[in-house]
């Protein structure tokens, strides 16, 4: 039987350390790829209500005017492109966190985050204009 040693120990404290870091690592991957199916799935979801929209009949709407100007389609896509960003993003950050965690030579950075944070309330700001706009359509008229 091996002997256990305060080595042996530290040895063995260290490398549940290190496991724990690399599931942490793994488990803030998954997130984010849970994050850009999310953003993905909201943008597949407002194209097919988009085009739904646009295919029905006038004559339900008689009293509203249905903006048909396929600007939600670009916005559906959009958010799709920003889903398949975030995923993309998350790799190559999972991939460098591995490789500093390998090394010992962690570093907390921020920069996934401003980007992903920046993207997404843009996209919502262009959303909430385009709700208000189709509430409220605006006639300009020139005098």
């Amino acid at each position: 039987m091996e002997r256990l040693t305060l080595i042996t120990i530290y040895k063995m404290e260290s490398s549940k350390k290190m496991i724990n870091e690399h599931m942490s690592n793994e488990r803030t991957f998954l997130s984010w790829i849970r994050t850009g199916i999310g953003i993905m799935v909201f943008g597949f979801v407002i194209v097919k209500f988009s085009l739904f929209v646009n295919q029905l009949p006038a004559s339900f709407f008689q009293d509203s005017t249905i903006p048909k100007n396929g600007f939600t389609i670009f916005l559906g896509i959009g958010l799709v492109l920003t889903g398949a960003l975030t995923i993309l993003l998350s790799y190559f950050k999972y991939k460098q966190t591995h490789k500093l965690l390998q090394k010992g030579e962690y570093l907390y950075s921020t920069l996934l985050l401003t980007i992903l944070t920046v993207a997404i309330f843009l996209m919502s700001i262009i959303i909430i204009a385009y709700l208000i706009m189709a509430a409220y359509p605006f006639n300009f008229q020139i005098i």
